[in-house]
């Protein structure tokens, strides 16, 4: 990878008092271990198969990895940071299409494989709790997926956004993508299936930041309100893609993933949670159920 990007650092050398210093660890700490409790359901390779799948699913309903206007940049050479859910499926993605890029992506246990691309780097790091360990303004891209979930707003505003902003370029661009993680058009097979899984999860309503909250979090940020959200049907159903003659849908390899913990959770021996899913399956393509995909875009500021 060689040394494309400055050397990392504690983010908190920029904090100038120890007090100050002391509250925000610990606040950092305490979000950590939540989140982590709650998200350590599944092996490893059982996480990476769901990351993979999920990355896939967006990369077809979107039509592509990104919706920030950086083609141009990352043709020229951009160095980008990923954070979040199936982070890896997508900079495997990038880093081939654009050699001349530099990516990153960081991660809190050692699940990444970077494998034979000189441009591509994962870090084992908790950047929830001790933040992003790079200078400011840093990188021309940074790429959060699935992860809105995982703090309120108060978190938002005091540690998450601050952060992001830090390590971003001025003029470079930001990319938060996520499902609102409900279901429409749901039958009671897959309303048990999804709360089972959300529960698992540790995934709440009340946890959910409001979009717009969001949004306006982001936005106090930068100034001229330049945020945006973009917003897709994500059907659960088999649609047919310009990709195969093939239908396409993810929900069966989805449920085979999750059986070890959706099966505990809904006291099912095998064959009784492979005929649950099958079940499932045939009620998702009847009702046509779907959810909502979303990414929220900005741009820092050149001052």
């Amino acid at each position: 990878m060689g040394n494309y990007l400055e050397k990392p650092r504690d983010c908190f050398d920029y904090i100038e008092t120890i007090q100050t210093k002391c509250i925000i660890k610990k606040l950092r700490k305490q979000i950590f271990n939540n989140h982590y409790e709650k998200y350590e359901v599944l092996k490893d390779n059982q996480m990476n198969g769901i990351g993979d799948l999920l990355h896939s699913f967006q990369r077809t309903i979107w039509k592509g990895n990104f919706s920030s206007p950086v083609e141009k940049n990352l043709h020229n050479g951009a160095k980008v940071l990923g954070l979040g859910y199936g982070t890896k499926s997508l900079l495997n993605d990038l880093c081939n299409e654009y050699p001349k890029s530099s990516f990153v992506g960081i991660g809190h246990k050692e699940t990444f494989i970077s494998g034979d691309n000189k441009n591509l780097k994962f870090i084992t790091h908790n950047f929830l709790k001790n933040g992003i360990p790079y200078e400011d303004n840093t990188f021309d891209f940074i790429y959060m997926n699935i992860m809105t979930k995982c703090f309120t707003c108060v978190e938002w505003k005091n540690l998450i956004a601050p952060e992001i902003f830090r390590v971003c370029k001025p003029g470079g661009w930001i990319e938060i993508i996520d499902s609102d993680f409900r279901i429409y058009n749901a039958g009671p097979k897959t309303e048990l299936c999804s709360k089972k899984w959300l529960s698992a999860t540790g995934i709440s309503s009340n946890k959910i930041p409001n979009l717009n909250k969001l949004q306006n979090i982001v936005n106090s940020y930068q100034e001229l309100n330049f945020t945006t959200i973009k917003e897709k049907i994500c059907p659960w159903y088999p649609i047919q893609t310009k990709y195969s003659d093939e239908p396409y849908e993810i929900v069966s390899e989805f449920l085979d993933l999750v059986y070890p913990c959706m099966a505990k959770r809904l006291d099912l021996n095998r064959e009784d949670y492979t005929k649950l899913s099958a079940q499932t399956i045939v009620e998702i393509a009847e009702n046509k159920t779907y959810s909502k995909s979303y990414r929220m875009i900005t741009q820092k500021i050149i001052h």
